[in-house]
């Protein structure tokens, strides 16, 4: 988690990719196959995207704002899947894992 506040003009606060650039590079990560999962399309999408990472917005949370009365804050990126909630995205994770 970013500690920093959004304008503290930081490279690690979402939506910049700074945190997910750093794991990649420490943990050797193909950020394109990488999932992130996340509730908020204007920070956990916009970062996702900006990597190339599969993007799982989960409907609880901040999730159902952010698809429907938010959704303009972030319209020119679509989640890769649109999950119920955590067991939801994780079965849909599995299941595109054994394709």
């Amino acid at each position: 988690m970013c500690p920093h506040r959004s304008d503290d003009d930081c490279h690690c606060h979402k939506p910049k990719p700074g945190m997910l650039l750093e794991a990649s590079q420490k943990y050797k990560l193909d950020l394109s196959k990488t999932v992130l999962i996340g509730d908020v399309g204007s920070t956990d999408m916009l970062a996702a995207h900006s990597v190339g990472a599969i993007k799982v917005l989960v409907l609880t949370g901040w999730g159902h704002g952010s698809l429907n009365q938010y959704r303009d804050h972030w319209a020119e990126v679509e989640p890769d899947y649109v999950a119920e909630n955590l067991l939801d995205a994780v079965q849909w994770v599995i299941s595109i894992s054994n394709e």
